[in-house]
């Protein structure tokens, strides 16, 4: 599925929503966009699905244009995009994050669930900070993150 987006302005700036795959093809979707940006965007990723090494590249050169004079938020980012920020610093550029979704399981019934953590609501304000525990709503029984708590919010650290 290639990578496509649209956009809606609101009162605190420009939204722009990601779908589907950040790959080889993504240099083409978003080589336009940069030139249609507001000052102030939001990128709202939660249906990209996947990335590869070569969509890293591309949305790194695409970041790069649309970070100037610009302020770039996240929102909403799945474990692959989470991924990608802790292992490639300027995948996120200059950006803010304000939210991400991160993978949870539950090892007495195999349920999974993507939970959102929102920046001043639930999102950490440290990697070493405890997060709330998620309770399986199929069971009852707790539920664990599947990356490491401190690893997969390493990159508040680098937010500061």
């Amino acid at each position: 599925m290639d990578l496509t987006f649209q956009t809606k302005k609101q009162d605190d700036g420009e939204y722009v929503y990601f779908n589907g795959e950040i790959n080889e093809d993504a240099e083409v979707s978003l080589a336009e966009l940069p030139k249609h940006l507001e000052s102030t965007c939001v990128f709202n990723m939660k249906h990209v699905t996947s990335i590869n090494s070569c969509g890293v590249r591309a949305w790194i050169n695409f970041l790069r244009e649309a970070e100037k004079s610009r302020n770039i938020t996240f929102e909403e980012c799945p474990p692959e995009i989470v991924s990608q920020i802790n292992m490639i610093p300027n995948f996120r550029g200059k950006s803010h994050i304000r939210s991400v979704f991160a993978s949870y399981v539950c090892e007495n019934c195999d349920s999974q669930h993507l939970q959102l953590f929102t920046e001043g609501e639930n999102l950490p304000t440290s990697p070493d900070e405890e997060v709330p525990e998620i309770t399986c709503q199929k069971c009852g029984e707790t539920m664990e993150m599947e990356e490491l708590e401190n690893e997969f919010f390493s990159w508040l650290d680098h937010a500061k």
